[in-house]
Parts: structure tokens; sequence; C-alpha cells
């Protein structure tokens, strides 16, 4: 049975170009980053005592911020093209999520 599906998924997806298979595990990458997520209200609020409305505002401000990229990045393929965007995108994220890390070293001197 797994044999058969493991050929009945190559025969699915054999032909695809090289370039198609390098998207889909730069997606993976991405899409894998992004379940950090759903534990960020609970890392603001156990390990840098945030209140619950601050961790609220914080999680608004993320699906804010996303739903505005998405928009922003439709206009932007548009302009410069889907290749460098998506490089500026996966760089720019990944410093990002590496930033939280950082919080609270900058919340001390706040």
């Amino acid at each position: 049975m797994l044999a058969y599906t493991i050929q009945l998924y190559k025969n699915a997806y054999t032909g695809l170009s090289k370039n198609s298979w390098y998207l889909s595990v730069v997606m993976l990458i991405n899409r894998a980053g992004t379940m950090v997520v759903p534990f960020l209200s609970i890392y603001c609020i156990q390990q840098l005592h945030f209140s619950v409305l601050q961790a609220g505002v914080i999680m608004t401000l993320y699906g804010v911020g996303a739903l505005s990229g998405s928009f922003m990045g439709g206009k932007l393929v548009d302009k410069i093209g889907f290749y460098d965007l998506q490089i500026a995108a996966l760089v720019s994220g990944g410093l990002l999520y590496i930033s939280i890390g950082f919080y609270k070293a900058l919340l001390f001197w706040l």
C-alpha cells in the first residue's frame, strides 16, 4: 500500500521543472516558520510578562501586517517581478522572526 502511494505521488509530479520543486521547498520552509505565530501570544504573556491586552494588540498588529503585506505584495509583483520579491520577502521575514528573540532585551532599555 505504501509503495503504491509513493509511486502514485511520483507519477503525479514527474515532469515538473526544477524551479517548481525549488519553489515548493521554499514555500514549505516559509510556511513551517509561520507555526510560531499561534505561540507568539503565549510567549509574550509568559516570558515577556505582557498583559493579555498587550499580547492581543501584538497579534492584531501581526494580522493587519499580514493582510496589508499580502495586498502590497500583489502590487509589488507587478512592478518588480515575483522572483526578486520572493527572495526579499523570505530574507526579511526570517530576520524579523529572529528579531522576536531580542524583544526582551529591547524592552529592558525602554
